[in-house]
């Protein structure tokens, strides 16, 4: 054959190697391989680029404006995997990325045992054209909606929380068993797989409101270095009504994106409502779009956390319960007295007050919760400082001053209430 020819058939080739490739990329940009998506679209945005060589003048150009899309793609994630990164060292300097690339993957530009072309016919380079356009729409439209979804959301902007165990008062028992079940495997991911281990998953924190679900959270991802992405169900259900499976999809594959990361739902009751009890068709097909995304945790590469948090764990759909799902189940109960003790003082360093007896305080306030002890020392300031500013006499807060607000409080939780926690607790 002609040399002319072959060189010929060398670059009509590469049209159909870009377009392959271009789908390698999307598939390694989705499973968050971030540097080997960005290697991947600059090759195949160069294929398009040299194949215009041999095209007519219109298809020249319209190669040219593809390949410069695609080269936009590139630098985007580029940008993207860059501040992910630098994110990670603020965090840890000794963190590595999570990015696990593997660089010394090979892509031939011209298969063998190829079927040379026509080249007496423009149709298949139309066609071509055609379809690199529609992957380019598709990505950009899914790109967009995704983007506008998680922006309505407040998720468009995520980091590693700054809340460590060491600010939450108390618990020891609840961050002992948070570190054995949860931070170990994902801090030690080696020694994890090594032992058949899996690290993430999901986790159910349930008890009394005001006790710091969302609290400790935050502090297992910092923890564990991840980010943390905070979800509102009711927020979900209301603003997407109709789309909920498409975007239930949305959230996981972001996190996924981001991992290791934490998704966070609090007052999960409200999408995962036992079905039996729910005459809501729409409510019956979002608990399986969500058990679903939940079961695809298991054995992914990346590491994805995902917490849930209810005050009615006896609301919740059976299914969720099960091993593999919110397997782990974790009680948070109110502050006990040690850790009320430390919230008093927490609450109230910052004030100008009195020598105060706050073991006293912390053993009359049996069955508050960490909210209750706020409300009490941010009344007692407030009560204060409206005295003060009413009086001109300057004047610390006084043990009286709490006392009062304490004596006019109520515990926000019953101990009936804490009785049915422990049942289920014990079930």
């Amino acid at each position: 054959m002609d040399l002319s020819i072959l060189i010929l058939l060398y670059y009509m080739t590469m049209v159909d190697d870009a377009l392959q490739i271009i789908k390698k990329a999307k598939k390694e940009e989705n499973d968050n391989h971030l540097k080997y998506a960005i290697k991947l679209y600059r090759e195949a945005a160069t294929l398009l680029m040299n194949s215009a060589r041999v095209e007519s003048p219109e298809i020249a150009g319209h190669r040219k404006t593809q390949a410069r899309s695609i080269f936009s793609i590139a630098d985007i994630l580029q940008m993207k995997l860059q501040s992910m990164e630098e994110k990670a060292k603020k965090s840890n300097p000794m963190i590595l990325s999570s990015e696990t690339v593997q660089e010394n993957k090979i892509f031939s530009p011209v298969p063998a045992n190829r079927e040379p072309k026509d080249l007496s016919d423009n149709t298949n380079s139309k066609k071509q054209a055609e379809e690199t356009d529609d992957i380019l729409i598709s990505n950009a439209k899914n790109s967009t909606e995704d983007e506008e979804f998680l922006s309505a959301m407040g998720i468009d902007n995520i980091n590693i929380p700054e809340t460590s165990f060491e600010d939450v008062a108390g618990l020891d028992s609840v961050k002992d068993e948070v570190k054995v079940k949860i931070l170990l495997p994902l801090i030690k991911k080696d020694l994890a797989r090594m032992y058949d281990i899996n690290a993430g998953g999901g986790i159910l924190m349930y008890g009394p409101p005001g006790n710091g679900k969302t609290f400790i959270a935050r502090a297992i991802a910092h923890e564990a270095h991840a980010y943390f992405i905070n979800i509102n169900p009711s927020n979900l259900l209301n603003q997407w009504f109709g789309r909920f499976e498409n975007n239930i999809e949305t959230l996981f594959k972001y996190a996924s994106k981001h991992s290791p990361a934490v998704l966070f739902f609090d007052e999960i009751d409200a999408i995962t409502p036992k079905r039996s009890k729910t005459n809501s068709s729409y409510m019956k097909r979002a608990v399986p779009a969500l058990l679903s995304e939940m079961d695809g945790i298991v054995g992914r590469k990346n590491t994805l956390l995902i917490i849930g948090a209810t005050n009615n764990p006896w609301d919740i759909d059976e299914a969720f319960l099960r091993p593999g799902r919110f397997g782990e189940r974790i009680y948070i109960p109110p502050p006990d007295v040690v850790a009320r003790e430390l919230l008093f003082k927490m609450y109230l360093k910052n004030a100008l007050h009195d020598e105060i007896n706050y073991g006293y305080f912390s053993e009359i306030t049996e069955n508050f919760s960490a909210a209750d002890i706020k409300y009490i020392c941010d009344k007692a300031k407030e009560n204060v400082f409206k005295e003060v500013t009413k009086t001109n006499i300057l004047r610390n807060i006084t043990e009286n001053d709490i006392l009062e607000v304490i004596q006019a409080s109520k515990p926000s939780v019953s101990n009936d209430l804490l009785a049915k926690y422990i049942q289920f607790r014990d079930s």
